[in-house]
Parts: structure tokens; sequence; C-alpha cells
């Protein structure tokens, strides 16, 4: 090993040794780093595999329709996805079914399933006139709404007027379930149009709506391009199933049998199939005229929100806005609906009780956070949304009394005067509780410690707001086992404002809401990290000195005993190189090569297959060299030798195993590249002897390769004795010749 390699080898063994104290020396490393800034801290695609396409030997094939949709799409490189697609492949894994792909519109493919050109169609409505001329599975893949869509540049056809479609050119799917359906919603309405029946794609009809061929189109609420078309009214819903070819029974038994397996195993997989593949910005994301007339007219959303209430909410006094949860998600929310900017006003109150108070008399549109049931809001003249956020709700109580809270049957909660909320949440969850008023949450804590409260109840993102004063006094949290919405109110009779917030509501993912709760429910911990360390100082400078202290003498002790293990690999690799490398030519030797055997035998006995030949070599001249020149210049012959079989067999491990021969286990790239092995050897040998001034600088070996060949090899000594008996041919043939030996 050379002194580089040596060093390099210390250095990451005493790594090893300091990684266990890593974390120590960083963490203090911090903590000491933060005594000068107490004050002001700062804050700190491989290509997809086909294989889904191939067709296998096993299971039967199952001719099935692909029309270009959502539910069944190719992007450019070849690759399948989509709804109908997915569902297909998990049946297949209960079937074992091979799919043979038969591409058409959906009204082509539908005929195609009717003549049995196909077996199976996935998106099929049930009409009782079909079950006639196709079977269906016994459980739906999903449901689906349908809605009539006009261009976003058609300006004739307005939602608050079904008058409008009068006389328009409106397109349908040619033999569809919303054919039907229009026909039933136009005569409601009474309304008559040139009705369309289309056997196109719904690439071509979407073309068609914005060339001004048609004035509207029927289809899913999940197929549209919010960019170019808008819904404009929904005309039914309904199931929508596999459709499987009349003469196929056996193909219907299976998938039914599939389909009863997939709802066992995922009783939600149609709507996560739904949510993936086919919700889009549709009708939900979109204001109607009435709501756009409101918000031009109306302007600013004014929302009360409760302050001194983060994660949630509260008044930013560096800024003078608003801050925490709410101000993310109105932010999202704003510019989240397709059709509308929306502009919200923030308005603080000190308690919740406030904003409401201030919601009844008009001077704010809404308020937030609001936790009433629909009881409570009736009694108040208020209607509530759905939630935006939801909250673990935690009881804090004395630490020494966390086990036996919940089996307490007399109990007395602090709640904060004006906190409407927690009154309610506790009338709906806890009645028999009794409830104690205090000034505000501090002092609740403070009632807790004293034992003039048995708890707190707070929601699990505010805790580290108060995490310092519980531990200073001891509480600790205990899971009450419910959880709280926060929803808007709304003043009674404000339906449009309520749509709006209603659409509003289902814009804003899970995710924005989640991350936000999660960022200011963390803001305060970083205060309390730096008082922490401010409390504690001495305590921390002295574990710090002991800590390093400690490291010192074991890194001391390290190192002495890194020299005396270093010495002794020194002993062991001298030994290794004695035992198993030939001195002369530094290449393994005979013993090497035995075990080298022995554990490729191992594996052959173990695999049954090893990809490998036996290569031996012997040099012709040595004793002749020996003789007339002395045994030094046979030294250098042999070296000479070496060098050669080293270089061209590179990839493979060479052994002297006597006076004057070689072995060659070739392996890997030399295995793979036999051929070009072997030529690299004999013009190497040819180059060597030209250019060579002395006849011990010649060098002349000769070859035998034997390929293993478990059909003639019983075991490797077979494989060595065929190379070797090769090698002696080739050496009775010439210097020049080549006996080929292996397949």
């Amino acid at each position: 090993m050379s002194e580089n390699r040596r060093k390099k080898s210390k250095q990451r063994r005493i790594l090893r040794f300091l990684k266990p104290y890593a974390l120590l020396i960083c963490l203090t490393a911090v903590l000491l780093g933060s005594f000068s800034v107490f004050a002001d801290s700062p804050e700190a695609a491989s290509e997809q595999s086909r294989e889904a396409d191939q067709v296998t030997d096993t299971g039967k094939t199952v001719r099935v329709g692909w029309y270009e949709s959502k539910f069944h799409h190719m992007d450019k490189y070849g690759r399948r996805s989509g709804y109908g697609y997915e569902f297909q492949r998990k049946v297949a894994a209960y079937t074992g079914w091979n799919y043979e792909y038969v591409d058409g519109t959906w009204p082509e493919l539908f005929e195609k399933l009717q003549k049995g050109e196909i077996d199976l169609l996935t998106d099929v409505s049930y009409l009782e006139e079909r079950t006639k001329k196709i079977l269906y599975t016994s459980l739906p893949m999903g449901s689906e709404s349908y809605y009539i869509f006009t261009s976003v540049n058609n300006s004739e056809i307005t939602a608050d007027n079904t008058n409008s479609l009068k006389g328009k050119h409106v397109g349908v799917d040619k033999g569809s379930i919303q054919s039907g359906m229009f026909r039933d919603w136009a005569k409601m309405h009474g309304i008559e149009v040139d009705l369309m029946e289309l056997s196109v794609s719904q690439e071509k009809a979407m073309q068609m709506l914005m060339d001004g061929e048609m004035d509207a189109y029927v289809m899913l609420d999940s197929f549209g391009d919010p960019e170019k078309i808008v819904p404009v009214w929904k005309v039914g819903s309904s199931d929508f199933f596999f459709g499987v070819n009349k003469n196929r029974p056996d193909l219907l038994e299976e998938l039914d049998n599939a389909l009863s397996k997939i709802q066992d195993e995922n009783v939600n997989y149609s709507q996560q199939l739904y949510d993936k593949y086919l919700t889009t910005p549709g009708t939900s994301y979109y204001l109607n005229s009435e709501e756009l007339k409101w918000l031009s007219d109306h302007g600013k959303i004014r929302i009360g929100y409760q302050d001194n209430y983060l994660a949630f909410c509260a008044l930013d006094e560096s800024t003078g806005g608003l801050t925490g949860a709410l101000k993310d998600y109105l932010a999202y929310a704003s510019s989240g609906l397709g059709n509308a900017l929306l502009d919200f006003e923030p308005v603080c109150y000190s308690t919740s009780s406030e904003a409401l108070e201030a919601l009844k008399k008009g001077e704010i549109d809404c308020v937030f956070p609001a936790n009433l049931s629909d009881y409570d809001a009736e009694e108040m003249d208020l209607v509530v949304t759905a939630p935006l956020m939801q909250t673990e709700m935690d009881a804090v109580v004395r630490a020494d009394e966390q086990k036996e809270f919940i089996r307490k049957s007399d109990i007395t909660v602090a709640v904060n005067e004006g906190n409407t909320n927690y009154e309610i949440f506790l009338e709906d969850h806890f009645p028999g509780w009794k409830t104690a008023y205090f000034k505000d949450t501090p002092a609740g804590l403070d009632a807790v410690a004293a034992g003039d409260a048995d708890c707190v109840i707070i929601s699990n993102y505010r805790f580290s707001n108060i995490s310092k004063q519980c531990e200073k006094l001891h509480l600790t949290t205990v899971y009450t086992g419910v959880d709280m919405d926060y929803c808007i109110a709304i003043r009674e009779g404000e339906s449009v404002l309520y749509s709006i917030l209603s659409k509003v509501i289902r814009v804003v993912p899970e995710s924005v809401t989640n991350s936000a709760l999660t960022y200011y429910s963390t803001e305060d911990m970083k205060i309390g990290f730096l008082d922490f360390v401010k409390d504690h100082l001495m305590v921390i400078l002295l574990s710090f000195i002991l800590i390093i202290l400690v490291i010192l003498a074991l890194l001391i002790r390290s190192i002495r005993a890194e020299r005396k293990v270093d010495e002794e690999h020194h002993l062991v690799v001298d030994l290794n190189k004695k035992v198993f490398v030939d001195p002369l030519t530094n290449v393994r030797n005979k013993g090497a090569f035995n075990e080298y055997v022995q554990k490729l035998q191992k594996q052959l006995d173990k695999t049954g297959k090893v990809d490998f030949a036996m290569g031996m070599l012997d040099c012709d001249n040595l004793k002749k060299i020996n003789d007339e020149y002395g045994h030094d210049k046979g030294d250098v012959y042999l070296k000479g030798a070496s060098r050669l079989i080293c270089h061209v067999f590179r990839h493979s491990p060479v052994f002297r195993i006597g006076g004057d021969e070689f072995a060659v286990i070739i392996e890997n790239e030399d295995y793979r590249n036999m051929e070009g092995v072997i030529k690299s050897f004999y013009r190497r040998r040819k180059e060597i002897c030209s250019l060579a001034e002395n006849e011990w600088d010649e060098v002349h070996i000769s070859l035998g390769i034997a390929v293993y060949d478990a059909d003639v090899d019983q075991n490797l000594q077979d494989t060595i004795r065929r190379a070797d008996k090769i090698m002696y041919e080739n050496k009775k043939i010439g210097k020049n010749h080549f006996k080929k030996a292996y397949r």
C-alpha cells in the first residue's frame, strides 16, 4: 500500500471514529455561534418502462378499445396512461390478461364492441337498450358528470339565461348517454336546438367548437380545456362501466371477479383515479355570470379574523397586516379561480366574538375561524362553509396527571373570555366539563398549574406559542381524540358570496394549508430556542468544554491505536505478498491460482453458470536463454513475458504457476471480446520480437484457451486440462499460428 493510500485509510478510520460525536459537535458549534446574534438571528427525470404494452406468452389476449382522451393517452414517447388504461392494468394484475389495443373514436369503438371486433371498452354508461347488445360489469368503474360547454369567445350563450341556447348548433357524441341527457334537459327547459350527433374524436370536437362549426358541445366536465372552453350548464350524471362483447361472458366473469378484488383492496380506488386523471378546472373553478356581477359590484371581500391566534391568524405588528396560515391561504385563493381575481381585505379583531358581532352588523362580509354547528349558526343567523383547515385538539394538563387525566370524571377547563369557538367545541364534544373563564391563554395555563383548572384546550398547531410557559409550569399535552374544523362564517341570505367562497375552498389544495400551518406553528420556536440558550448559557459552555476535552483524549488514544494497527497491517500485507504474489514478476502465484480456482468452482456449484475461459501460457525459449546467457537474463525474459500477458489480458487475473508457465482466468471485457484479445496478443508479441535488440528481450509465448462448457467439463480442472492441451498443440504448430479452442 502506498504512503498516500495509508494516509487516506487512516483518515477514513478517524472519521468513522468521530461519526458518533458529529451531531453533538455540530449542535455545540451552533449554540456557540448563536451567542452573538440573540436579538437578530437570520432564518434558514429517464425514460419510463413500456412493459405494460408488451404482450407476454401467458394469459388471454383481450382486444380493448383505445380512444385518445384522459381515459387513454399516449405521450410523444409512446408511453400509455389514463384512467381507463391504469384501471385495465389493475384488472390484468388479477386476471393475467394481455391487451391488444385497437384505435378509434369512442363511437367507432362502441360499434366495434357490438360487432365483436373488440372485446372490451371503458367508460360505457348504462342504458337499458344497450344491455341487448353488450354486457356490463356488475360494479362500475366510477361516476361522471356531463356539462354543456361553449368557447371562451362565445358571448351569446350565458349561464344566467338558458334561452340563449335556443336555435344554436349543439354537438353531442352519437349514441352516447349524454345525448339522451341533453334531450331531457332541453325538453325540461323548453329549448329547441340544432343537435349535431358526432362520431369524431374529442380533439376534433374541441376544434369544431373553437372554429365556430358548433356553438356548444355536451361532454364530461373533466375533458375540457379551461383556456379554450367553459362549462355553462350541467345536464346530468351517471355511473360508467366496462363494456364487454356479448359473445365473451368468460371475460365478464373474470372481470367481475377482478373488480370485486380491487374494491376489497382499496374501496377508494375509483375516486383516486378520478382525482388523478379527471379532476380539472371544471364548473367548480369558474364563477358564473351572477357571481362575476356580484364581485364587480361589491369589490373587496372583507374577512374578519381573530388576533393572536397563530398558526392560523394574527396581526403582524411589524407590518400592520395579516400573518399566519390564513395569509397564505388567501394569497393562493385570490388567483385560484379560472376566470376571476379576488381581492380580500383582512380585518383584525381581538376575539372571535368581536368578529362575529361585526359580521352581524355588516361591517365585514365573513369571519375566520368559525367553528359553529349548523344549529349554532342558525341561532346566530349565520351559515358556515366547508372547512378551510383542520386541527388536532389537545388538552394542556399538569405533567404528573398526564396518565390519569383521560379517566377523570370531574374536569374544569380554562377558557379564554370571548372565545366562541372553544365554548361551542366543549358543548359539542365535552358537555360534562365545567368552564372557568380567564383573560387569555397564559392566564389559563397559570390556573392549571395552580390547580384552579384541570386543563386548557388548544390546537396542536398553537402549542409552540405556549411551549416555554408549559415547560416552566411543568405542563404537558394529552390528545382529546377530537379534531376541530375551522370554517368561514357568512350572514344568512348572502348566497352568492357563499357560492364564491365554496368554490375558493375547493380551489386551494390541502398541501397549501398544511405547509402554512406547519410553517407558522414553528415561528415562535426560534425565539424559544434562543431564550433557552440565554437561560442556560453557563451550563452549555461548561458542557462544551468538557465534550472537547473528552473528544481530544479519545482522539489521542485512537491515533495511538491507529499506529499499532498500521504496523500490524504492514506485516499482514508483506506476509500476503510472500504467500500469494510471485516475487519476480509481481503477478499472483500458484497458491493464489489454486485459491481463485476453488472460489470459482464454488460459484459454479452454486449458480450453475459463470462466463469465463481458462488461458494457459508457456514461455518457449526460457531454458535456452538461461543456458546461454545466464539466469539473470532469463529473469528479464520472464518479466517481459509477464508484462505482455498483463497488457493484453488487462481485465482478467494473471498468475505465474511454474518456472515458465502462466495462467489467465479470462473474465469480464476480455471474455466478451475474446477474438480481439487474442489478435492483440499475437500482434503485441510480434511487435516486441521485432524491436528487441537481444534474444532475452524477445517474447515467445504459446497460448491455449478453453471456454468453460458445462456439457463438456465436469469441473474446472477439466477446463484447465483442455486449455493446457490446446496450448501444447499450438506450441507444436509454431510461433505464428493458433488453434481456436473456444465457442
